[in-house]
């Protein structure tokens, strides 16, 4: 992952964060494994990648290409 800048280093520690939750839930199906709180845990994620500056740059261009 590409760091630009302050705001990518603070979102890259929160999704550091997340990804060491979503480890911490165990093997996936195992006995006990929480869904709930994986999904939730993987939507997060998922939002604070979308707010990183090269995912933003990539939308731009793909804005400009079809505007």
């Amino acid at each position: 992952m590409e760091i630009r800048n302050d705001n990518d280093r603070r979102l890259w520690f929160r999704i550091k964060s997340i990804d060491k939750k979503i480890d911490n839930l165990g093997k996936i199906g195992s006995k006990g494994f929480d869904w709930l709180k994986w999904e939730e845990l993987t939507d997060e994620s998922a939002r604070l990648h979308s707010q990183l500056s090269v995912h933003r740059d990539i939308v731009n261009i793909l804005r400009n290409k079809w505007d």
